[in-house]
């Protein structure tokens, strides 16, 4: 096989890996961005209730505070170790990313010199010629 053809295939393949790598991050980041959504939107919970909170004894009185307090905690936690490991499997994904991308635009270096010597061998060769013809 020639090598501009092989270089042609392996830049084919390489292409393809990265776009599959690039396709499994876009759910990751999603998701990403799907919690820190969802941390903003408790802690505007959190600052709106506080004055309401202080405003109303009877909700001191009943305790309703610190229910509110336990739960807000609660889901803040969790809100935070999901974020961690989604934060976890983004840095994996992107570590393969990298790589993939890496290969890439090795491969496609690789093919534009091998293009661009081709293509001075020739014009070499061609000079030659005319010259010969002398």
């Amino acid at each position: 096989m020639k090598q501009d053809k092989m270089l042609a295939q392996m830049q084919a393949v390489t292409n393809a890996v990265y776009l599959r790598e690039h396709a499994k991050i876009k759910p990751i980041l999603d998701r990403e961005a799907q919690l820190r959504g969802n941390l903003a939107m408790l802690k505007q919970q959190v600052e709106e209730s506080r004055a309401l909170v202080e405003q109303s004894h009877e909700i001191k009185a009943l305790g309703v505070d610190l229910h509110w307090q336990k739960w807000h905690t609660n889901a803040r936690r969790d809100i935070n170790q999901d974020l961690a490991q989604v934060t976890a499997q983004k840095f994996r994904a992107m570590d393969k990313l990298r790589q993939a991308f890496g290969r890439k635009h090795a491969v496609e270096t690789m093919e534009q010199q091998f293009k661009s010597d081709a293509k001075e061998r020739r014009n070499k060769m061609l000079f030659d010629r005319l010259m010969d013809l002398d």
